[in-house]
């Protein structure tokens, strides 16, 4: 019996193709010639699916398309035996993912014939014809994309909009393409530049525009389809308003404005001042190009309240730079209620690394960590030999050559220069680490830390710490036992354990459980509070006498004051008070509903005597209990 081939017919087409392929482009004409290729083949067993496998509006050197992913699918789940396509470069224009869709379909056993272009991989011509011919179509695609980009550089020099979804405010004009102000949506874009130039503040913005109701676009996605649905506002895209340079008037290209062919939505002066306000709060000094900065926690650093991430962000004081790790959901919308909000990144640093001194001076991680340290000394010493030995011979049979006849004095020479490197680099290894050289190398945090270039930090915590969750009153991550063996291993060839190491550091007492995969789970106390004017982590040490929250104890009083403002007739209500004191409504809501806390609280409270973990954030989170036992037993005081 003849055996049944199944084939699969893949189409495409980009949206250049509309105008630079007019001869067989249509995803219809492709599939026919395909399905009558199929039918010309039948006495060879050749079946066409049914599936249509169509990728419209996708470029082929986009290998992320639709109906390609159900195809690689359907592929690996023995579906097909052949994919059948009208010219090779309709499944890729790109050398590289072409190699690796080729890869892919020898794994699973599956051909590709090119109709037009007597392709058929199931043989060798075939299949060294395709790799000329995917060549040619990597030429191709790149001076479609150089047409394309100077096509649209000189539109832009014209002052044209060049395609994409219009800014908020505008819409496309569906002849001429040309920008026209949509006065509903341009009342938003004014709003938002002139609440930005009252507020000075991108935060404070979003929250206002928020308040008053107003959400973004909803529009759709022209090459997918997919549906945007409107959405409060962030601080991003209150940023990508502000800085665009349309509602100026202007058209962009890279970082060049040029004058642009319609109606600006914000008057240029203006515009500027906005700019000059961003660039003054930006972190990087106006006219410097932003430099790469290493975030070694990025990625692993979760906020415990919200179960969101914890990403690097950047503020700039009096000509000060400060990093912090910012909640996103805080950072999306400041009227987010989060006690962590963002914490300062070298407080976090610091309480991580300080606790890997004290683990590397448990008695079974030395003993491992040594053991792993003496392994990899003992082999950098046998590869010094080995290649010591290696030259040493090879010169001496140079040697004996040159005694019979003429020799490359060239390669003499080079290989004794070798002979001597190497000596060197063997005579630098010292003898064997000791165990009292790895406690005093591995006790100094500090050093250990101030000793890695920063993108090593980031390797560093890559290798050893898993998730890192912060909380408002302690802090919980998970250290990799492997990856301090492997950790100490690399120090060792760095020549970490051969340098000056300062006293042990000091380790916060901490909570260390063991986790089923043999790695550690350290949980440690903390307190955020604000020193300076500036947000810290503080990590109580051993026996110290713990310190009054100032913020706490100034909400107290706070709470008193406003609510004898209130009584006394000075704020006609809490929206007059908030007013006056310029803050937010719910803000000063919060705070007088401490006025509602049990006497003995509050005692406790200012003689710094509270349970551990109460904050302004545990006491407003949600309503105060009007029942002071039921206060004592949330927050954690003994009941009377």
């Amino acid at each position: 019996m003849q055996e049944i081939i199944r084939c699969a017919c893949y189409t495409r087409k980009s949206v250049e193709d509309a105008t630079l392929d007019r001869d067989f482009n249509s995803l219809t004409s492709q599939r026919e010639a395909c399905e009558n290729y199929i039918n010309s083949q039948k006495s060879k067993g050749w079946v066409c699916l049914p599936e249509h496998y169509d990728d419209g509006g996708f470029s082929g050197g986009n290998m992320n398309r639709p109906a390609m992913t159900r195809l690689k699918a359907d592929i690996e789940a023995g579906k097909i035996d052949m994919v059948i396509c009208y010219k090779i470069d309709r499944l890729s224009r790109s050398i590289i993912d072409f190699a690796e869709l080729q890869k892919f379909f020898e794994e699973h056993n599956v051909h590709f014939v090119s109709v037009t272009q007597d392709i058929n991989t199931s043989n060798s011509s075939g299949r060294m014809l395709l790799n000329i011919l995917i060549t040619f179509a990597a030429f191709e695609r790149d001076l479609i994309i150089d047409r394309v980009r100077s096509a649209i550089e000189g539109g832009k020099k014209r002052g044209k909009f060049c395609g994409g979804v219009p800014m908020l405010g505008y819409r496309s004009d569906p002849f001429t393409k040309k920008l026209l102000i949509d006065e509903e949506e341009a009342k938003t874009v004014r709003l938002i530049f002139e609440k930005y130039m009252a507020l000075e503040s991108i935060q404070a913005t979003v929250s206002e525009i928020n308040r008053l109701g107003l959400k973004t676009r909803e529009w759709v996605s022209v090459s997918t389809g997919k549906k945007h649905t409107a959405k409060p506002w962030n601080s991003t895209s209150i940023h990508r308003i502000l800085t665009s340079p349309i509602y100026a008037g202007y058209v962009s290209h890279y970082d060049t404005n040029y004058e642009g062919e319609h109606e600006a939505i914000i008057p240029r002066p203006q515009w500027e001042k906005v700019q000059q306000m961003l660039t003054a709060r930006s972190p990087y000094p106006r006219g410097q190009k932003h430099q790469r900065h290493f975030h070694p926690f990025d990625g692993h650093v979760i906020c415990g309240h919200c179960n969101c991430a914890l990403t690097p962000t950047y503020t700039r004081k009096k000509g000060k730079r400060y990093c912090y790790y910012i909640c996103s959901e805080f950072n999306k919308n400041s009227d987010h209620f989060c006690p962590v909000k963002r914490i300062p990144a070298g407080d976090l640093e610091q309480a991580v690394i300080s606790q890997l001194a004290g683990l590397f001076q448990a008695p079974a991680i030395l003993r491992e960590t040594l053991k792993a340290v003496r392994q990899k000394e003992e082999l950098l010493r046998k590869n010094c030999d080995r290649d010591c030995e290696m030259l040493q011979a090879h010169l001496d049979e140079l040697k004996q050559k040159s005694l019979k006849e003429e020799i490359d004095y060239d390669e003499v020479k080079k290989t004794a220069t070798l002979l001597t490197e190497a000596r060197h680099k063997r005579s630098l290894l010292r003898e064997p680490t000791t165990e009292d050289e790895i406690i005093a190398a591995l006790g100094d945090a500090a050093g250990l830390w101030e000793f890695m270039f920063p993108g090593a930090r980031q390797e560093l915590i890559q290798l050893v710490v898993g998730e890192i969750v912060v909380f408002p009153d302690r802090i919980s991550f998970v250290l990799k036992v492997d990856g301090l063996k492997d950790l100490a291993s690399e120090m060792a060839v760095g020549g970490y354990f051969n340098q000056p190491h300062g006293n042990p550091a000091e380790i916060p007492e901490s909570r260390q459980d063991i986790l089923d995969d043999g790695s550690i789970r350290i949980t440690m106390k903390l307190e955020l509070k604000r020193v300076e004017g500036h947000r810290r982590v503080v990590i109580p040490a051993p026996g110290a006498e713990r310190l009054k929250q100032t913020s706490l104890l100034r909400a107290i009083n706070n709470a008193r004051l406003w609510m004898d403002k209130l009584i006394n007739g000075e704020a006609q209500n809490v929206t007059d008070l908030a007013k006056q004191l310029s803050l937010k409504n719910g803000y000063v809501t919060r705070i007088l509903s401490l006025n509602s806390l049990a006497p003995d609280i509050v005692e406790a409270i200012l003689a710094g005597i509270e349970p551990d973990g109460l904050s302004i954030a545990k006491l407003t989170e949600q309503p105060i209990p009007e029942d002071w036992n039921e206060q004592r037993r949330l927050y954690g005081f003994p009941e009377r």
